[in-house]
């Protein structure tokens, strides 16, 4: 059936649409269980983030994806092609104001780029905030919170950096939620050896967190855990592939401690699915899993409903506008856990050179709240003309 656009009544109306991968690799390059995170060489678009423009009625409004890979099948290069060849044709014309309705009809031109998705959301809620001269977050349902506690996420390295690392984000920068990157299976020792000796280093006030994306069978992961009882841990972070259900769900009957499913919980219907089986009790939303701001909110809901928790995960690692975004959503769901993971995306961590302002940094642990209008950044155009890999400019014609 062919729909129409409703008439003229005050639309926002979009115009223009412009793509542009840089040329910027984070300071930070990381390691998890299943290898390292993938950056080419000067020039390269491996590891590159793509800036979006959406634009109406002279308003812009911004986004900007960085696809981790090998950890997501898209990369930058994917990204650019699917918002030049098939979202930027279906946003012309249309209505900025009716931001899910836009963002189904992308998702139905071309399924399955939940990180083309996540920034054409982005850019979405930054437009109709400017527009409308309110907060990103008010489009969510308005601030929970005044400010958002914030998470360090330790990558696999050995014992002295990783331990060195998780002392300087408590002790610099005031974080009190850490989690420790673990795995493979086969480094089990390993693993337990670091942890308690992190926790060690760290002293009892701060909560420890672990993360096997993957990396454990069940049976280890349950070793695991009980090996390092000692340093009361306070959540356990996708221990086994996201395969079969019941193996996360035998997991979380045996550790005493409270699960995230991160691999296992892409969209609202994979949260409904955990939650109803009771495979963990906490759904982290990555905004390149689940395809940006509104569907992280709606895996928030599902998990509220069955009085459960949502974590806002994703490191944003050198992408401000990334860790704006991860604000945005900390600060507007209900019923957040923990700490928000964005951290690596604040200027206190890793300066992003095409941000011209910055709202938003790490004082003490947390983040303050982003005020706007939309996400209230202003880019510098004359460094993101410099660090431009390329450009596409879709325009009404």
């Amino acid at each position: 059936m062919t729909t129409t656009l409703p008439p003229s009544r005050g639309r926002l109306v979009i115009d223009e649409v412009e793509i542009i991968p840089l040329d910027i690799v984070p300071r930070m390059k990381r390691k998890i269980s299943t290898g390292p995170l993938l950056y080419g060489d000067t020039g390269s678009w491996i590891g590159r983030p793509v800036l979006l423009r959406i634009s109406a009625g002279g308003i812009s409004g911004w986004g900007e994806v960085r696809p981790v890979n090998p950890w997501i099948g898209e990369t930058a290069a994917s990204v650019f092609a699917c918002l030049r060849d098939f979202y930027a044709p279906v946003l012309l014309g249309r209505d900025a104001m009716d931001i899910e309705r836009v963002l189904r009809a992308c998702s139905a031109k071309l399924p399955g780029n939940l990180a083309a998705l996540e920034v054409t959301d982005f850019a979405l809620h930054d437009l109709v905030g400017k527009a409308l001269g309110v907060s990103a977050h008010t489009l969510l349902g308005g601030a929970q919170r005044d400010s958002i506690p914030l998470e360090w996420s330790v990558g696999l390295a050995d014992d002295k950096t990783m331990i060195d690392e998780s002392v300087m984000a408590a002790e610099k920068h005031g974080i009190r939620y850490i989690c420790i990157k673990v795995g493979p299976e086969e480094k089990i020792e390993a693993d337990a050896n670091v942890v308690k000796q992190i926790r060690k280093a760290l002293g009892p006030d701060v909560y420890l967190g672990i993360d096997a994306n993957m990396g454990y069978t069940p049976v280890g992961a349950v070793q695991l855990a009980k090996r390092i009882e000692e340093v009361n841990l306070t959540y356990f972070e996708q221990p086994v592939p996201p395969t079969h259900i019941d193996n996360l769900k035998w997991v979380y009957d045996r550790c005493n401690v409270s699960i995230i499913a991160d691999e296992s919980c892409y969209s609202p219907a994979d949260a409904a699915r955990l939650c109803a089986n009771g495979a963990a009790d906490v759904m982290a939303v990555k905004f390149y899993k689940c395809g940006g701001l509104r569907r992280g909110r709606d895996i928030a809901t599902i998990a509220d409903s069955f009085g459960l928790r949502a974590n806002v995960a994703g490191t944003a690692n050198g992408s401000y506008l990334e860790a704006i975004a991860g604000a945005t959503l900390a600060a507007a769901i209900p019923n957040h856990a923990f700490g928000a993971e964005f951290v690596m995306g604040l200027p206190a961590i890793d300066v992003d050179p095409i941000v011209a302002n910055r709202p938003i940094d790490v004082k003490n642990g947390h983040c303050n709240l982003p005020l706007g209008p939309g996400f209230g950044v202003e880019l510098d155009m004359a460094q993101v003309g410099k660090l431009a890999l390329d450009r596409a400019v879709v325009r009404k014609s």
